[in-house]
C-alpha cells in the first residue's frame, strides 16, 4: 500500500471516529511527538487521540503532500472547545507499510488552557 493510501486512510478514519481502522495503520512502536504529548507506542497514542476527537466538530483538510515513505498534511481542527479552530501540520514517516513516526505541530496555547488540570 502506498504512503498516500496509508496516510489518507488513517486520517479519514480518525477524523470520522473509526479508531480501530486508524490504529491498524500505525506501527506498534509508533514514535509520536506533538506540541503537547509524546508517545512511544500506538495504543497510548490512540487513547489520547480518541479523547481529542470527541472535541471535534469537523476537520478541514487544506493541503497534502506525499513521498514514497512519508507524507505531510495541513488541516484545521474545528473544536467545540475554547481553543476554537486549531491549524495543524502533521508529518508522517512510514516503515513496513505502517505509520512509524508522526510529528504534529500546532499552537497549543488555547488548547492547554482548555484542558483540565
Amino acid at each position: 500500500m502506498s504512503a498516500a493510501r496509508v496516510v489518507t486512510t488513517y486520517h479519514e478514519s480518525w477524523t470520522r471516529g473509526d479508531m480501530v481502522t486508524a490504529r491498524s495503520h500505525l506501527a506498534d512502536d509508533l514514535d509520536f511527538q506533538g506540541s503537547i504529548d509524546t508517545f512511544t507506542n500506538a495504543d497510548d497514542f490512540i487513547a489520547t487521540l480518541t479523547g481529542f476527537a470527541q472535541m471535534l466538530t469537523r476537520v478541514d483538510l487544506l493541503a497534502q503532500f506525499y513521498s514514497d515513505d512519508g507524507a505531510a498534511l495541513l488541516y484545521d481542527c474545528v473544536t467545540n472547545s475554547p481553543a476554537g479552530t486549531i491549524r495543524t501540520a502533521e508529518f508522517f514517516g512510514l516503515r513496513g507499510g505502517k505509520i512509524a513516526t508522526i510529528r504534529l505541530v500546532f499552537d497549543a496555547t488555547l488548547l492547554r488552557q482548555a484542558m483540565p488540570g
